[in-house]
């Protein structure tokens, strides 16, 4: 059965009179029928089997874990190395017709990315994580922002939904001494996002999910030394719209230029292209040098002018890829892009974005962490 797509909450509870608007059932229709635009053959509460999964977890041992992670970067000065995109790459013919070159999960093969980072600075790898993993993280995404915005989840299950999903190391308090961390977390709050290590729980099991898919190790080729991580851009992600027009950036702007980088953003639901859902807008081609940021009428200090965008876009179009529940884009520090712009947005949407660094060429300014 479809729905009317709306942003409205009361517009929907009038639509399913049947529900109460703080009810678990009610919260439930309203992430599925936001996130996918389809209502639900049964409305269950407002667990699935992956919140199901991280309340099962042993949070304590998570803690330790995401603690013992940070407490290895600590200190650790990072070292220049030979960047993946310094290295010569194969050149591979993908379809014709792609925008942003991308290739089905099952045929990937790292001169895929290989390639396609050369020439456009951006991959989509279509399928990538199941589709219905992602659906259900979508919800975790919910239950930790509302942890993280001090709207904590009440009932029986209460205890436990706080200590997983607002379980954040020791560690990042000393690393990011206040006011940092309060800033950061403003930032997330103010734009629809909030930090992995937020949630320790959600952080080892996200490590989990990825290795169980092959990313370490697609990761590591790529970047030519082993990965870690950050912990200020691992992010879970739900805008808040609408959505800001002045978003363009490269994230080298505040990263640096000379690093290691691969960044892998996964969509939860589908979004992008036409779906209602914002995607992201993409300057697919290959800079190597960070453009006019700050300038020229830039928001941010790290942002991209509208000039300097369209000095910089030449043939290039701007392309917003249609994404479904699984589908992962990978890019680097120098790729232009911002949250998909528009006005007639009538759903959410759901993602999470990792920022891979080499174990040795990373920056320092975003609190790495082993992997």
């Amino acid at each position: 059965m479809k729905t009317e797509r709306t942003l409205s909450a009361d517009h929907f509870a009038l639509a399913y009179p049947e529900t109460s608007r703080y009810s678990n059932v009610w919260s439930q229709l309203w992430v599925t029928v936001m996130s996918t635009g389809e209502r639900p053959v049964k409305a269950p509460s407002y667990q699935n089997s992956v919140v199901d999964e991280l309340l099962q977890r042993d949070a304590a041992k998570d803690l330790n874990r995401i603690n013992q992670r940070l407490s290895d970067y600590v200190n650790r000065e990072p070292v220049p190395t030979l960047r993946a995109i310094d290295i010569k790459a194969p050149k591979l013919n993908f379809p014709e017709g792609q925008e942003v070159p991308e290739i089905k999960a099952k045929g990937f093969e790292i001169d895929h990315l290989r390639s396609a980072m050369a020439s456009h600075g951006c991959l989509i790898i279509r399928g990538l994580f199941s589709s219905t993993t992602m659906a259900d993280f979508c919800r975790v995404i919910d239950l930790a922002m509302e942890a993280t915005e001090g709207q904590p989840k009440q009932g029986e299950d209460a205890a436990s939904i706080a200590e997983t999903f607002l379980n954040p190391p020791s560690e990042l308090a000393s690393l990011v001494p206040k006011p940092g961390l309060d800033f950061a977390r403003a930032f997330h709050k103010e734009g629809g996002s909030a930090m992995c290590v937020e949630s320790a729980s959600i952080s080892e099991y996200l490590l989990e999910l990825y290795e169980s898919a092959g990313i370490k190790k697609i990761v590591a080729d790529y970047l030519g030394e082993a990965p870690c991580l950050s912990a200020l851009k691992w992010v879970l992600r739900r805008p808040t719209l609408p959505i800001n027009r002045d978003g363009w950036h490269q994230d080298g702007a505040f990263m640096g230029e000379g690093i290691n980088s691969l960044n892998m953003w996964i969509a939860a639901n589908h979004c992008g292209g036409e779906s209602g859902a914002p995607g992201m807008d993409l300057l697919p081609q290959r800079l190597t040098e960070i453009l006019g940021e700050g300038e020229g009428g830039a928001v941010f200090d790290w942002s991209v002018s509208d000039h300097a965008m369209k000095t910089s876009q030449s043939n290039n179009a701007i392309i917003a890829p249609a994404f479904e529940a699984g589908d992962a884009l990978f890019f680097d520090h120098f790729l232009l892009h911002r949250t998909q712009y528009g006005n007639d947005f009538t759903r959410p949407r759901y993602a999470v974005e990792t920022w891979f660094f080499g174990e040795r060429n990373f920056p320092s300014n975003q609190v790495p962490l082993s992997w």
